[in-house]
């Protein structure tokens, strides 16, 4: 089986002007755009350093360079215009001090965790409304195990309509690809708020324990999750900012191979390969994730009831929605894949050509929108008579 899990693209975008950042995991560019508008908005910031639009968008995009660079820190070297999230918010601090774009980005600069969270519930009560805010209020939330303001706030959230319905029906469909009283294991933005919102907003399967693997490598977070599956604690060790991967790897297969109790364990199709590609005698496609079992299991009953009945698929063959998320979202959506290949067959075998051909059409849909001629031929022959 291929598993087509989250494949990283470049979606090349030039611009010969400052245009308005945002995060990358909601429109993302190619490392060069990105370093290209560092370079445009520290001029900006040149022309008139008490602007906050200057230095916000300044801020995102290095910010937007290092993440789409995997959080490296060299990421310095591609441009002299670039600098770190810490060095920026010192000189935001000099230049506007005590406003909402200092308050803000010296929250982001530390990524999850509650570091400076005052200055961050600052810029909230400043502007409530500002696109993105939401996000590092859950992740504070989430980073202090405060899950009624993550409540509060994912409510507040969803009447902003700002996951487009395509992301909405997919983390829908991922939520319902589990057991009851699930624990499941996932690490980015695209594949993990969206799941907390509908927890949250909507009553959605509040169930399932979902747990994002960059929240582990905080320590009072990591314990407390823990002592809720009763594991002995581990200590990481000194986390190198180079090797976010390893400490991933590392707080996954410990929980992995130390959880004994009774939850099933499911796997993100969006995590990276690498951190369980040791694991993949153990892993079985269920719907939009991978349920890890010690003995064999057969998934195919469990998925023909995902696609016959419980998942939410209209929006992949009629989409009348247009997101600047798009290109992630597609990308995502590549992961259908996975389990339309594994029932064409059966349909094939109990002479249900109908259904063969519509999973092998979507299928082909889904892969041509990423517009990847070996993706779209490694599709195509998956779904060969």
């Amino acid at each position: 089986m291929i598993y087509f899990i989250l494949i990283l693209l470049n979606f090349i975008g030039y611009a010969n002007q400052a245009e308005p950042q945002i995060s990358f995991a909601k429109n993302q560019q190619s490392i060069e755009y990105y370093v290209e508008q560092a370079e445009l908005w520290w001029k900006e910031v040149e022309k008139d350093n008490k602007s906050e639009i200057n230095w916000y968008n300044y801020f995102r995009a290095s910010r937007n360079a290092n993440g789409t660079y995997d959080w490296r820190s060299d990421f310095l070297e591609l441009s002299p215009y670039l600098k770190e999230g810490a060095e920026i918010v010192k000189l935001i601090k000099e230049a506007i001090p005590n406003t909402f774009t200092y308050y803000y980005c010296s929250f982001l600069t530390n990524g999850i965790g509650v570091e400076n969270y005052q200055n961050l519930l600052k810029a909230y009560e400043m502007n409530p409304n500002f696109v993105g805010i939401h996000s590092s209020m859950i992740s504070y939330a989430e980073s202090s195990m405060n899950y009624d303001l993550r409540k509060k706030v994912n409510r507040e959230w969803y009447q902003t309509n700002y996951f487009s319905t395509d992301l909405l029906n997919y983390s829908y469909n991922v939520l319902n690809s589990m057991d009851k009283n699930s624990i499941l294991f996932v690490q980015n933005d695209n594949d993990t708020y969206p799941l907390w919102l509908l927890q949250d907003a909507l009553e959605i399967r509040p169930d399932v324990l979902i747990i994002n693997i960059d929240f582990m490598l905080l320590d009072d977070y990591r314990k407390n999750i823990f002592n809720e599956l009763k594991i002995k604690n581990i200590d990481l060790g000194e986390i190198d900012i180079d090797e976010y991967r390893g400490n991933w790897k590392k707080a996954l297969q410990y929980i992995i191979n130390n959880y004994q109790g009774n939850k099933n364990i499911h796997l993100g199709l969006t995590l990276y390969n690498e951190l369980y590609n040791d694991l993949n005698d153990k892993l079985y496609i269920s719907g939009l994730t991978l349920k890890y079992s010690k003995d064999k299991i057969d998934t195919l009953k469990l998925n023909l009831n995902f696609y016959e009945n419980i998942f939410n698929l209209d929006y992949l063959k009629n989409d009348f929605y247009f997101s600047k998320n798009e290109n992630n979202i597609n990308v995502q959506n590549l992961n259908y894949v996975n389990m339309f290949s594994e029932l064409y067959p059966y349909y094939l075998n109990n002479k249900e050509i109908e259904k063969a051909n519509e999973l092998k059409e979507l299928s082909v849909k889904i892969a041509s929108k990423l517009n990847n001629e070996k993706v779209n031929d490694e599709v195509k022959n998956l779904f060969k008579n």
